[in-house]
């Protein structure tokens, strides 16, 4: 039944597959797509001549026209980016932004406290959904952006990709059974209304400026590597500064505003979501937070002034932390993974797939595979990679949760830093609970970029461990 793939996506998948085979097709939102299980996982997602990231990625994400403008680098281009300008500078990174996570915590379990005497209990996903949205702002523009304004419009950015990109089209009746007319309408939304009127009304003038000032800079030669500017637009800025003196152009700078746009989003909307998840499952898992709480007094690190931090060498450290954060994302019940489009006729199994189709991996059959995590592989065990080296960043044939081979996810390092951030600055604080004592999964066929629906209270603890 077509509603199935929307209201029960892991029977209904799962199902067809046991009885069909390991591949099977799939007609949804006006496709035909191929799903595999965990025998073709590997293959699909790391055969990228045959199985294209690019262009599976920019198709189901409704981007492609910005592909087409960008001459297909756009991924490969935000890859490079995230991996010079985020990742290669996670320790400093996490220094500057983990007085950011210790302010929005305290503010937070202090709302929360007034919430439980009131009944109006402050929503978690939208408070951290700003402290994401700042950290955003300051790792790709710098400290001086950081303005009420701009943290509102950078909050409107990441709803408004990830509305067009389809994150919400499973809410949506037209979203789910005219597809094509939910793209126009958000096209037209977003990009022709929100984004111009929004951030680039905003930033625009901002960014131009920037990209002057930077380019100067960058072609300067005077400054040595530790005194330029530590944002990523300066990198970016750099990076497409010519050789021969000329300014950057106008469809280049257009070209950068894209990048920063895709990068708001990535930084912000997925990794909000996932906080959701982790801190949902510890509260209908109160068993955990006295050994995680244990962890946190021994990681904790002494700064200067005497007052106790974390810092990405004790994130590092914070081993079962780690493991129940890549438990969650295992157990959490994602159903298709990462698309692929076929670039040629390709034979997979008994099917033929022709060219220009959709492939996906069922995450499910790949996560709980008994053949790999043993017959109670869908039952939930947060601390069993603790001593097992798989941290949560890590990805593999079990494991793809952030992709698998060249394109995984770049941005993963920073995402899982700032996840335990938001954990344990919470945890030192207070302890979560839900007010219906438990959760519901609010998109079966997304919980990817949807947080799952409850009502999180904190219930601040007598003695703070922070």
């Amino acid at each position: 039944k077509p509603e199935d793939i929307f209201n029960r996506p892991r029977e209904a998948y799962g199902e067809a597959l046991a009885t069909h085979g390991p591949v099977i097709g799939v007609r949804r939102k006006g496709n035909l797509e191929y799903i595999v299980n965990q025998e073709y996982a590997r293959y699909v997602l790391t055969c990228d001549r045959l199985f294209s990231f690019e262009q599976g990625s920019a198709a189901i994400m409704n981007l492609q026209p910005i592909m087409a403008l960008t001459e297909g680098t756009l991924f490969r281009d935000l890859q490079d980016f995230v991996r010079d300008g985020i990742v290669a500078r996670i320790d400093e990174i996490v220094y500057r932004i983990w007085p950011l996570f210790q302010r929005d915590a305290k503010g937070f379990v202090e709302r929360a406290a007034e919430g439980i005497k009131t009944g109006k209990h402050p929503s978690c996903f939208n408070h951290f959904r700003g402290t994401i949205a700042e950290t955003t702002l300051i790792l790709l523009f710098g400290q001086d952006y950081v303005t009420k304004r701009n943290l509102e419009i950078v909050e409107e950015v990441s709803n408004g990709m990830a509305e067009l990109t389809g994150q919400y089209q499973n809410f949506s009746l037209i979203g789910k059974y005219i597809p094509m007319l939910w793209i126009v309408y958000t096209w037209i939304k977003v990009m022709l209304v929100s984004i111009p009127f929004g951030f680039l009304r905003t930033y625009g003038p901002l960014v131009w400026k920037d990209i002057d000032r930077y380019q100067k800079l960058a072609s300067s030669g005077d400054l040595a590597p530790g005194d330029e500017p530590r944002n990523v637009l300066y990198l970016i800025v750099k990076t497409y500064t010519p050789a021969d003196g000329r300014k950057i152009g106008i469809f280049r700078r257009l070209y950068i505003d894209i990048l920063l746009l895709c990068l708001i989003f990535a930084a912000v909307h997925t990794t909000t979501v996932v906080s959701q998840w982790v801190l949902y499952q510890l509260a209908v898992r109160p068993e955990y937070l006295g050994p995680l709480r244990e962890e946190l007094s021994r990681v904790l690190e002494e700064d200067d002034s005497g007052a106790m931090r974390l810092t990405a060498a004790s994130l590092r450290e914070a081993r079962l932390l780690d493991s129940f954060i890549r438990e969650v994302m295992r157990l959490k019940g994602d159903t298709i993974a990462t698309m692929r489009y076929t670039t040629c006729d390709v034979p997979l199994g008994d099917v033929i797939i022709p060219k220009g189709h959709f492939v996906t991996p069922m995450a499910t059959t790949v996560h709980e595979n008994p053949e790999v995590f043993g017959e109670q592989s869908r039952e939930f065990n947060g601390f069993q990679w603790a001593d097992s080296n798989k941290e949560a960043v890590m990805t593999g044939p079990a494991h793809i949760v952030f992709g698998l081979g060249r394109f995984a996810c770049p941005g993963r390092v920073l995402a899982i830093n700032e996840l335990k951030l938001i954990v344990l600055s919470l945890i030192a604080r207070a302890t979560p609970t839900l007010l219906e004592g438990k959760f519901e999964v609010s998109d079966p066929l997304n919980t990817v970029t949807q947080p799952p629906k409850g009502t999180l209270v904190m219930v601040p603890l007598e003695k703070p461990y922070l």
